[in-house]
């Protein structure tokens, strides 16, 4: 939770006058009061992609405080983080209502992020795969679709590493991301699966971003507090990209 809409949209503008890679596609999650400010500084450009950070699985009706799908479309965002472990973990956000907001998400045109993770019991306990696997299939239950128009997209993101500083090796990361297209395989198709957008999320740094961004399975990064700093990021965007 960071940067209302003053310091929002001075940070679109601070990040936009780095060099970023062209090969590289760059979207920022910025907070639902943020979104006018974020639009507004952005104008026409298309880098960084706009999105959100959560989102309702209605547009409207007696959901006092909820934003709707719906509203997002209005600010042009084109993907929305959905799942996260914050939600989950301090508003209880379930894995049903995960589902509810994936499919409400595609239906207005914007690609829903859905963030998996296991916690540090699990995976000693050896659950961690069993626990994506569970998320993944859950997640799918309300008719989100991977393959279409609107692609869903996936970030593993291990609770135990999300601001410890410890980072998931990418041959592990790489090994969870499997267990995802696992299920994307078996409940649609193995192109589907294939094109499905898997990033990998926890404490990842621009010394160990180009190890995440050369690992097969590994399609990209969910980067947190280390994309706070707008030229920070920038270095980072640039180090995900071989010399």
């Amino acid at each position: 939770m960071h940067y209302g809409p003053v310091k929002a949209g001075a940070w679109i503008r601070a990040f936009r006058r780095e060099r970023l890679p062209k090969e590289l596609e760059i979207g920022v999650a910025v907070p639902h009061v943020s979104l006018a400010a974020a639009r507004s500084s952005l104008g026409r450009a298309g880098v960084p992609f706009l999105g959100a950070q959560n989102a309702f699985w209605e547009n409207e009706g007696s959901y006092t405080g909820e934003v709707g799908p719906e509203m997002l479309k209005e600010f042009s965002c084109v993907f929305c983080l959905v799942g996260h472990s914050e939600r989950r973990i301090y508003v209880g956000e379930t894995d049903e209502m995960v589902a509810k907001k994936a499919v409400a998400l595609q239906k207005e045109g914007i690609s829903p992020l859905i963030c998996v993770g296991e916690t540090a019991l699990e995976r000693k306990a050896g659950k961690d795969k069993a626990i994506i696997r569970k998320q993944v299939i859950a997640s799918l239950k309300k008719g989100a679709s991977a393959g279409g128009k609107v692609p869903i997209m996936f970030a593993y993101e291990p609770i135990w590493a999300i601001g410890s500083g410890k980072a998931c090796p990418p041959d592990e990361a790489k090994a969870m991301h499997d267990v995802i297209r696992d299920v994307l395989e078996k409940k649609f198709s193995k192109k589907a699966a294939e094109e499905t957008r898997i990033l990998y999320g926890g404490s990842v740094s621009k010394q160990t971003v180009i190890e995440y961004m050369t690992t097969t399975g590994v399609d990209g990064v969910l980067v947190g507090g280390a994309s706070l700093d707008p030229r920070e990021f920038g270095l980072m965007c640039r180090a995900a990209l071989p010399a």
